[in-house]
């Protein structure tokens, strides 16, 4: 006998934009509490941060403009290194002014601080 399957009983998440797919393993800070970088020789505040980029206020740059990042990441629970460095490029300047920056020629450990950094910051302010 043939039976008819049964549609699962989770329901599956769909984005909506690729918007809704970078937020999702991103950290927005709040206002004024991100870190310091020094991009093409000026200090630039992190707004938001992802394993892919980050994102910060621009200053003059251009699309396209690229420069060595170097910063070091407080990790909660985390005993390895903490340092960060990688290549990063500016890929797009929004209307409101913010460079939105890929990392590249980034290491996978380096890939797995940025994840483990994102997912301790969400806890953290899920517990607060």
């Amino acid at each position: 006998m043939f039976w008819k399957k049964k549609k699962p009983a989770t329901e599956i998440i769909r984005y909506d934009s690729e918007d809704d797919l970078r937020h999702a393993f991103r950290y927005h800070f709040k206002e004024g509490r991100g870190f310091a970088v020094t991009f093409k020789g000026k200090e630039v505040l992190v707004l938001n941060i992802g394993a892919g980029g980050l994102a910060f206020e621009n200053m003059g740059f251009q699309p396209q403009d690229k420069d060595i990042v170097q910063f070091t990441l407080d990790v909660h629970n985390y005993r390895g290194i903490t340092s960060f460095s990688a290549g990063l490029r500016i890929l797009t300047i929004d209307g409101k002014s913010v460079c939105h920056c890929v990392f590249e020629n980034c290491p996978p450990e380096q890939y797995e601080l940025l994840h483990k950094y994102v997912l301790e910051m969400q806890k953290n302010d899920l517990a607060h």
